[in-house]
């Protein structure tokens, strides 16, 4: 998955070196960002769990941004969004609490795990007004990558399963898109302000001793940024 990480990193950066044009000028930008999976997992479904039960919810958390743009005309950029990868707490979550034993439904909203979330995500960008504005808004669209690792189980979660459990989710693919205004505070320098959000797909496998029980999950993320650029 790191491969896959780092050729699509790579591929985006030769792009934005590679590209040549009289408006040219690279903005990088570092901040602080928001990230809220808004997770809706299926029931989990394999063998001993009895049919619509237990679930499980994903948890926002706060993380480093930063990106590198690329102006191609006066008001078009291409961008590479990336960031700390952050590491989300992953809770038990009942659909029908009825129908598991009462030492199950007793963990509701427990902590069962945690999985590192890499997203990488190339947006073209589209900036409102002059390049000499002050204030530009400005409406992204692009490509998310979305990759999961690190995805490890707590002992609850392991007692719950009847073992030692390993965990792998599938990357994914999607559209992307961000919405924002960035200000020129002076000279080379300004702050940004984005909201943006993917498309993003995963089934994640719990194996237990060769036991393997599936849960699919979309996520509809809201990750709010708020960063300072450089212009050169």
């Amino acid at each position: 998955m790191k491969n896959k990480f780092f050729s699509l990193s790579q591929i985006t950066a030769g792009a934005l070196l590679a590209t040549s044009s009289a408006f040219a000028q690279y903005t990088v930008q570092v901040g602080y960002a928001d990230v809220d999976p808004g997770a809706s997992a299926g029931a989990t479904s394999g063998p001993y769990i009895p049919a619509n039960t237990t679930s499980l919810s994903v948890k926002k958390q706060q993380t480093l941004f930063f990106s590198i743009a690329y102006d191609i005309t006066p008001n078009w950029d291409l961008q590479l969004a990336l960031g700390n990868p952050p590491t989300h707490d992953v809770k038990l979550r009942l659909i029908n609490p009825a129908n598991v034993p009462p030492s199950v439904a007793a963990q509701e909203g427990q902590l069962i795990g945690t999985v590192r979330q890499i997203a990488p995500t190339v947006f073209a960008n589209y900036k409102f007004g002059e390049a000499s504005s002050k204030l530009r808004p400005f409406v992204g669209i692009g490509v998310n990558y979305t990759m999961f690792d690190q995805a490890e189980s707590t002992a609850l979660f392991n007692q719950l399963s009847g073992g030692v459990t390993n965990n792998k989710l599938t990357d994914s693919w999607g559209l992307a898109a961000q919405v924002g205004a960035t200000y020129k505070v002076g000279g080379p320098w300004s702050v940004s302000g984005t909201w943006s959000t993917a498309d993003v797909k995963t089934t994640l496998t719990n194996n237990t001793y060769g036991i393997e029980r599936k849960t699919d999950i979309k996520f509809n993320p809201s990750v709010f940024i708020l960063s300072v650029g450089y212009s050169y």
